[in-house]
């Protein structure tokens, strides 16, 4: 029986890049051993913040090789990302990944020929985690990228009945009506994964306590209080938190798309060079890199 254990704060990790846009393998450890020292257990390798849909298969199989080594020194759980490439490459990443050391596994869906169905979303979710039958294997739904629009609900119980290593589902969407849903309709040993890092108060009060977010990388304490805080009772304060984190994502996403503001920032707030993003993605101006320090300093987020 396969078992899964990651829970909690998840940081979807950036792929560090040099200027001339090749990996920066050497930045891993020191990235992993900042986030365990964070008290960060679990990190997903390949998400969208780590560009893998912009990677060559060599280069991603080489960041699962990197990240596995980082997580026996510090103990994180590595979830791979395998989609967001055509099938045949998915599948051998898939059985790449269970024979590296990858602790678990999510997939996007298929981008092009999408998905038009329960049925046939879990078929395809099904030969992922045939090519992997040893890993946890989860589902990345994320709606307002992979266009895929079925409902989850529905998805995650048909999933669970065909597939023997299904254990959940990352939901990067603002309705919280259906992740309520998606909750009731998990079984145990299976877990929900937030995605929306300007929701993680509201859902946790709704009992979805575990989260893949790109801030965690930056404000990783911060991510920590506003569940602590939760679990406390203490909703005012989870209020107060959640609007600082709010406002420190609206102070990267006003400059810019998502991975590239945020790779600015994580150098800002942590001091923690991940370069540029990948191509066809632009890198931001010093100028709006310098309105981002001042409003996360503005915050008490950055020094």
């Amino acid at each position: 029986m396969v078992v899964f254990k990651a829970r909690g704060l998840v940081p979807p990790v950036f792929t560090p890049l040099n200027a001339d846009l090749t990996i920066n393998y050497g930045a891993i450890p020191s990235y992993a051993n900042f986030l365990a020292k964070a008290g960060i257990k679990s990190v997903l390798v390949g998400g969208t913040t780590g560009e893998n849909m912009s990677l060559s298969v060599p280069d991603r199989k080489k960041l699962v090789d990197e990240w596995v080594k980082a997580g026996k020194t510090t103990g994180l759980h590595i979830m791979v990302q395998v989609g967001g490439a055509p099938l045949a490459d998915v599948v051998a990443l898939s059985e790449y990944c269970s024979i590296a050391g990858a602790d678990s596994l999510l997939t996007l869906p298929e981008l092009y020929f999408r998905p038009a169905s329960v049925d046939e979303l879990v078929s395809y979710v099904e030969l992922v985690a045939k090519a992997a039958p040893n890993l946890p294997v989860l589902y990345y739904h994320i709606p307002s990228l992979s266009k895929v629009e079925i409902n989850m609900p529905a998805f995650v119980s048909a999933a669970t009945a065909r597939i023997p290593n299904f254990k959940g589902i990352k939901f990067t969407s603002n309705d919280l009506s259906e992740a309520a849903q998606v909750l009731r309709n998990l079984k145990d040993g299976q877990e929900m994964f937030l995605g929306a890092d300007t929701l993680l108060a509201p859902a946790a009060l709704l009992g979805i306590k575990s989260a893949i977010g790109t801030t965690f990388n930056l404000f990783p304490q911060l991510a920590q209080d506003i569940l602590d805080a939760v679990d406390k009772g203490d909703v005012e304060r989870a209020r107060v938190l959640q609007e600082q984190l709010c406002l420190a994502v609206e102070a990267h996403t006003v400059e810019g798309t998502w991975v590239p503001t945020m790779k600015a920032g994580m150098e800002i707030a942590t001091g923690i060079k991940v370069g540029p993003p990948s191509l066809p993605q632009r890198e931001l101006s010093p100028e709006a890199k310098k309105r981002i320090a001042s409003k996360l300093k503005a915050l008490k987020l950055a020094n």
